[in-house]
């Protein structure tokens, strides 16, 4: 299928140095799912709900879940959350293969009356929905890193913790948000690095998540930037585990042209479209004293660059 090359070089996850091993050639199941406004077939895939709330996803396959309630109504599988925030696991089947599911129940957030959760900063969101979009409405819970935990797969290739924000290094509990649309496009860039003969077993993810006090206090003014919402990833490719971006074009040198590189491969992708690349975001940036150069994706609903 996909990803059929075999590495045994050396990764880095979350910043630190991790032993790479065999690319995993069951990646995509035959079938697909669809929840949340996404179509996957990604064999491990993550969504979130609030307590008693429900989880809509389309499947014609048998399914079946750890805690709260599952139902079936007309090809759709309704799971009803437990009252409580937590993880619980939907599998779905069908001709011996399986979609795994995580689900996180999320902790309420009183986004204006509350600023932090259990001492965590969060700062506010803006009520408005920019550009009218649903996706950017005031996020009502976080995912507890604690229910995870960090190592946990939140997609074939990604982990929970590649997507934490950077503020308060060791408070706990720590919470997140994550986007399934976003996960959708980064194995499906990665696949792609792949198919072109780049290595490396995962994207090292900069900046994934970001609260709005975090947001703002690293300079930025913007309120609707897709991280604060879970939906952006700023990544670069580091096949040979040396903690910065590779030299994709082989000129020698490491700079903006590699991450031209890759965002020309994501390119590629979007002009192909199909529910492997939800429309979204595409940015390129160079290098500067903080980090080196790297490509931003999201997933936010229409064609953006920059």
């Amino acid at each position: 299928m996909k990803m059929r090359e075999m590495f045994a070089v050396t990764a880095i996850i979350c910043g630190l140095l991790v032993p790479r091993a065999l690319a995993d050639t069951g990646d995509r199941a035959s079938f697909s799912i669809q929840f949340d406004g996404v179509s996957s077939d990604l064999v491990i895939n993550t969504a979130t709900v609030m307590p008693s709330a429900t989880l809509r996803v389309r499947a014609e396959a048998s399914a079946s879940a750890t805690g709260g309630r599952l139902t079936q109504e007309k090809g759709v599988w309704l799971w009803t959350a437990p009252e409580t925030p937590g993880l619980h696991e939907i599998v779905f089947e069908q001709t011996g293969e399986t979609i795994r599911m995580n689900v996180f129940v999320l902790t309420p957030f009183a986004n204006g009356q509350q600023d932090r959760l259990n001492g965590y900063r969060i700062g506010a969101y803006t009520k408005t929905l920019f550009r009218g979009l649903r996706s950017y409405a005031e996020p009502q819970g976080f995912i507890d890193l604690s229910h995870g935990p960090a190592d946990l797969k939140v997609s074939p290739h990604f982990t929970l913790g590649q997507f934490i924000c950077k503020q308060q290094p060791g408070h706990e509990p720590t919470y997140l948000l994550i986007r399934a649309a976003t996960l959708v496009k980064l194995e499906t860039l990665l696949e792609a690095a792949h198919d072109k003969g780049w290595a490396g077993d995962s994207f090292y993810v900069m900046s994934g998540f970001r609260t709005p006090f975090y947001n703002a206090s690293i300079g930025n003014r913007t309120t609707s930037s897709r991280h604060l919402y879970g939906g952006a990833a700023d990544i670069w490719l580091d096949g040979d585990g040396d903690g910065q971006m590779d030299d994709l074009n082989n000129d020698g040198q490491v700079n903006k042209e590699d991450a031209r590189e890759l965002a020309k491969l994501a390119e590629s992708l979007a002009s192909k479209g199909g529910p492997n690349w939800p429309a979204g975001g595409i940015g390129i940036y160079g290098s500067n004293a903080a980090h080196g150069p790297f490509v931003h994706i999201d997933a936010r609903g229409y064609r953006a660059r920059w």
